[in-house]
């Protein structure tokens, strides 16, 4: 499958556009959204939301406006800096502890060389890499964070960790040990801000704090309370209908699955449409088309690659044409093209699907399809942000094609009617 990767990757500014060749996630993304407001596939930690609450917290004193010395990174992107170096620093001979924290390999690769954490040796993109990026518009979605201060549930969740944690003071007006450490990570971002780095000595105590009360895995009972029960609450989603069937016999085996046979969203959807309210079988069946049509164009450009791979030579599009899965789409595709954009209507999407995909909707032979298939793939290229981006083979005057050696493929489509797209299920 081409989905956006779900790791911590950092990718720099490239020509070469290989996620996503034939435009297919924009849609399911905002099918997705609509499915799971704030839930992105990219999320698996739950406890990120407290670190964001507790770092809204201790950063609430700052300017709104305030920015460190570089220029570029406010408060919150400097505690950012602390708590990653602080994990990786505690959990270095346990890296368990710590898998799947944004930014991990850049705070490793900072303490190996004894130089502080900063913006010029963290994720080119924190703002969408790191673990504020990743997690923030479900902290907004939920009400933790609001504004750049502590929502309703943010307050909620920041109190109830403090008890639990026995941190009484931490962001109330009583005395207690929580409040002499938040003066002590004030002062560290406060640092920071005036350094445009982390500013503190591998031997600071203040490096236990994180690990001791934010470890991503050490989630208080309480403290997952308030997180579950704000995922269950609002109104706009299926949030907490997705999550009820998650917690039955039927939906916590079909999440298993996912799990350990690596299957994809398509028969956790199926299980789910027989409990599903009548507005949420409406956009699951508008999935499963999309996921259709999607699938089919998936295959086939899977199978062209492979053919162009085992050639290595100029394709024609009448050779193209012959593989199982231009054969299949070419019939398939055209007829469900119109029933994918009714289905889509009622979401919005009907009008950028038929934009989209009008390059492989019209009936015709194979060899004639799949000429619009490439066609479809060469545009979807040349539109990507922020210049375009390269084809993933030559094209020459004469219509014939040859794969480029960066996008060589030793198998072909999957056949398997797999959705091609994620739709939060993982993460939930």
């Amino acid at each position: 499958m081409f989905i956006p990767l779900l790791t911590g990757a950092d990718p720099g500014v490239s020509s070469e556009g290989s996620i996503d060749p034939l435009g297919v996630y924009a849609i399911a993304d905002s099918l997705g959204v609509r499915l799971a407001p704030g839930v992105r596939e990219r999320q698996s930690h739950p406890r990120f939301l407290t670190a964001i609450a507790v770092a809204t917290a201790v950063c609430s004193e700052f300017d709104d406006d305030a920015v460190a010395k570089d220029g570029v990174s406010p408060p919150w992107q400097v505690f950012e800096w602390y708590l990653v170096e602080g994990l990786v620093r505690s959990f270095k001979g346990t890296r368990e502890e710590i898998r799947g924290l944004p930014g991990i390999d850049k705070a490793s690769s900072a303490i190996d060389a004894g130089v502080p954490l900063s913006a010029r040796r963290y994720l080119k993109t924190p703002a969408v890499f790191g673990y504020h990026g990743v997690y923030r518009v479900l902290a907004d979605e939920l009400d933790i964070v609001r504004d750049g201060r502590l929502g309703e549930t943010g307050y909620n969740l920041v109190m109830t960790w403090a008890g639990e944690q026995d941190l009484l003071g931490f962001y109330d007006t009583t005395g207690g040990p929580g409040r002499g450490l938040k003066e002590t990570l004030q002062s560290a971002v406060e640092d920071g801000m005036a350094k445009g780095a982390t500013s503190r000595s591998p031997a600071w105590q203040g490096w236990s704090f994180f690990r001791d009360h934010l470890a991503p895995y050490r989630l208080g009972k309480k403290e997952a309370q308030v997180i579950i029960n704000s995922l269950m609450g609002g109104t706009s989603g299926y949030r907490s209908e997705i999550i009820r069937f998650m917690a039955t016999t039927r939906g916590q085996n079909l999440c298993k699955e996912m799990v350990e046979k690596g299957k994809s969203d398509r028969e956790f959807h199926s299980g789910l449409l027989s409990e599903a309210s009548e507005d949420l079988k409406g956009l699951i069946h508008a999935i499963q088309e999309y996921e259709k049509f999607a699938r089919l164009l998936q295959d086939a450009f899977e199978d062209c690659l492979f053919e162009m791979t085992s050639t290595r030579r100029k394709t024609s599009p009448s050779d193209l044409s012959k593989t199982e899965g231009v054969q299949k789409a070419s019939q398939l595709a055209p007829d469900l093209f119109p029933k994918v954009a009714d289905l889509l209507a009622p979401f919005g999407e009907a009008l950028r699907f038929q934009e989209q995909f009008g390059d492989v909707s019209a009936r015709g032979g194979a060899e004639t399809w799949v000429a619009g298939l490439i066609e479809h793939h060469r545009r979807v290229q040349m539109q990507k942000p922020p210049n375009g981006k390269n084809p993933w083979f030559e094209r020459f005057d004469d219509g014939n094609i040859i794969i480029r050696p960066g996008y060589l493929r030793y198998a072909g489509g999957s056949h398997d009617g797999r959705y091609v797209n994620a739709y939060r299920t993982r993460p939930l």
